[in-house]
């Protein structure tokens, strides 16, 4: 008589361990990441939450975070904030590819503004 395979067991494991140096670098980052968006919900709360994408409780809840809580979510092996270029528009406009210089930075701000999540 078979015994039951447990679920996922005969799957292969596409899950490889991270290169210590790649964690390492994604901590830093993290780390960079929340120290940025302390910094600017400090200045200015609204231009911040519009700079960085985030929603105003994510935001104020990142900004409350005391220097061990951002350490420790630091040290998550996933990258904490989103990558917003995914647009080819707004690629093209930050690079130069897109409408005149004068007008790049406003439309950038336009479509990021518009992709909100």
């Amino acid at each position: 008589m078979e015994q039951p395979t447990p679920a996922g067991a005969g799957a292969p494991d596409t899950h490889q361990e991270a290169d210590p140096d790649s964690l390492r670098q994604i901590e830093a980052l993290n780390l960079s990441y929340l120290l940025l968006v302390q910094r600017l919900m400090r200045e200015n709360e609204a231009e911040a939450l519009f700079r960085l994408g985030l929603g105003r409780e994510v935001g104020r809840l990142l900004a409350s975070l005391t220097p061990p809580q951002v350490v420790a979510l630091a040290r998550s092996s996933l990258v904490l904030y989103r990558f917003r270029l995914d647009d080819s528009l707004l690629v093209a406009s930050l690079t130069g590819a897109g409408p005149p210089r004068a007008l790049q930075g406003m439309h950038a701000a336009i479509v990021m503004a518009s992709r909100r999540d």
